[in-house]
Parts: C-alpha cells; structure tokens; sequence
C-alpha cells in the first residue's frame, strides 16, 4: 500500500486520501477505526478486524460506567485492568506511538507529525470523547488550526470543512486528556513477528476477562443482566451493538491469524474463533444490528418485554460460550 501525500493548502499541510469513518457500518469501535485508517495513510495494510484483534478489544466489554456511552472506549477497561495491548496493534505493523507530556509543546509536535505525512490519533478533538485522526493544519490570523476524519464529520456545517478531502476542524484540539490521548505514531520500530503478536492478542483476551474486576467482562455481562428492565432502547442498542462488532471481528481475527500455528493449536484457534462466530449469531437473532440506528435515534422506543426476556436468554448463553474460548486460549498457551 502507498503512503499517503501531503499536500499544502491555507498556509499549513495535510495528508490526502484519508477515507472517511462511520458509524453503522461494522467498523463501530472508534479506536479500531482510526488506528487501521492511519496505518493505511502510512501504507501499513491494516484492517479494522487485524487493529480489534490484535489490540485486544475484539475481545472486550466494559460497563465500567454504567451505560454511559464512555464505558464502551477501548482504553477505559485496560485503564482498570493494566492492558496494554493497544500498543501490540501498531507494533505488529512496525510502528508505535509517543505521547506529549508538554502542553506549549503540542501544536509544534503535531504540525511536525503532518510535516512527515504521519496522521495523529486523538481523542474528542471534534466531538464527544472518541477516537479520531488528524490529517492537518492550517495558519490563520488567530493561529493555528487543526483537522482531520472523526465519525461526526456527518454533522460538520459547510465553513467547518477543510481541503477538497472535506476533512472537519477540530474545534476541541488538543482533546480529552492529551498528554496520554494525543498519540503521535511517529516513532518506528521492528515489526513484532506475527505469531507473537497474536500471542499478545491472546493473553489480552484472557486479562480483559480477569475475574471479580468492577464492571469488565464478566461483571459486565452480570451488569447487562442485572439491568436491562431499567435502561432506554438507545442505550442498549449501543452497547449490544458494539458487542456484536467486537465479537464479529474477533471471529474474523481469529480465523485469519490460525495460519499462524500448526496441529493442535491451529485447530483450537478456529474452535475459538466459531465460538465468537456464536456469540454473534446469538445476539444477531434477537436483536438485529439494523436496529441500532433506529433504536438510537428513539431512545424512548419501548422494548417489548419478550424481546428483553430473549436478550437474557441470548446473554446467558454469552457468557457460556465466553467461558469456553478462554478454556481453549488457556489450552493454546499450555501447548505453546
């Protein structure tokens, strides 16, 4: 894959061909989405399914808020948990990230990163906190302004649009928390050897479900349980939805990666991999991810109750099918 130009424009730089990220289209966790699109612009050939895998939220769920929208971003959980998988999907593709600890010195790293053709992962630059990636800057007489691609670019107005790739201005730079957010990937390295990196991959799916932690994996599953009678529709299409992304990607890994390993091991990996492939087809039946959109859009949309009795049923069998591939992982690593 080619790297991406950079090109001038308004008296600043940016990075050409950045593809646009939406929501409802399978690609729903907004890290995953950003990280493959900046690995693309650096001619990595990632896919979303490879960043979910190989960061370990394929396999991830966290209510740790509640259902507050904020407890489906992938660093919430590992924040908890001290995984640090999100690392290993960069690596794999022979790239890792730095931070900014100097809040004078973000604007000048940034330009510097675009300078380079190397986009830069940012959290709630444009929107509510979510992952994004800016693409460019431009000098105006109130100073420097950045852009790039977020999943709100479809509620940008016109004057917010920059370049004739229609990127959207962050008006929030340098967003949430950006002297750990604000992830310049600029910083090379030896590509991690594949099986090693699924190796990570895998030991993150065993650690995001460690048991007895608040609200993450399965505590998480217990919290759905425990209150779906009580939540609006929207809340729950959000946070099932997700769920079913995580899981469909993580079949889509898994079974990509079980060349990776030989006898035995590879045919636990495709075990592991069906069992997700379930764990999607369980929720799919009782609740469709076109429901999504709809159910967001009518938070109030009442669930009729034989649609929340079957969500428990789906739920249950969840876990027991969660339990099951963490039995074969575990098996994985004893045959090494």
């Amino acid at each position: 894959m080619k790297k991406s130009e950079v090109k001038s424009a308004n008296n600043g730089k940016y990075i050409d061909g950045v593809p646009v990220l939406k929501w409802d289209e399978w690609k729903d966790c907004t890290y995953s989405g950003a990280a493959a699109a900046a690995l693309n612009a650096m001619g990595k050939n990632a896919t979303y399914e490879q960043v979910r895998g190989l960061s370990g939220s394929a396999f991830h769920l966290s209510m740790c808020y509640g259902w507050d929208p904020g407890s489906c971003l992938v660093h919430t959980s590992y924040h908890f948990l001290g995984v640090n998988s999100d690392r290993n999907a960069l690596r794999a593709f022979g790239m890792d990230y730095r931070c900014v600890a100097d809040a004078d010195a973000y604007a000048m790293e940034v330009q510097k990163s675009i300078d380079a053709g190397i986009p830069v992962l940012i959290l709630g630059a444009r929107g509510a906190p979510e992952w994004e990636i800016l693409t460019g800057y431009e000098t105006t007489p109130e100073g420097v302004r950045f852009f790039g691609r977020s999943y709100f670019d479809a509620q940008a107005a016109e004057d917010e649009l920059r370049t004739e790739n229609k990127y959207t201005l962050f008006k929030n730079f340098p967003g949430e928390y950006p002297n750990v957010l604000l992830r310049l990937l600029d910083t090379p390295c030896e590509p991690t050897p594949p099986k090693e990196a699924l190796k990570i991959s895998l030991q993150a799916c065993l650690d995001l479900f460690k048991p007895n932690v608040n609200q993450v994996g399965y505590e998480a599953y217990k919290f759905l349980l425990d209150n779906l009678a009580t939540v609006d529709s929207g809340h729950i299409a959000l946070h099932l939805c997700l769920l079913q992304d995580a899981r469909r990607a993580a079949h889509v890994y898994l079974t990509e990666s079980a060349d990776l390993l030989q006898g035995e091991n590879k045919t636990k990996l495709l075990e592991a991999a069906a069992l997700y492939k379930k764990m999607f087809d369980t929720l799919s039946i009782v609740m469709p991810y076109e429901t999504k959109k709809e159910w967001d859009q009518n938070t109030n949309t009442p669930i009729p109750e034989e649609t929340k009795k079957a969500l428990v049923v789906a739920l249950e069998k969840t876990i027991e099918l969660e339990k099951q591939v963490r039995i074969i992982i575990a098996e994985i690593f004893k045959g090494k």
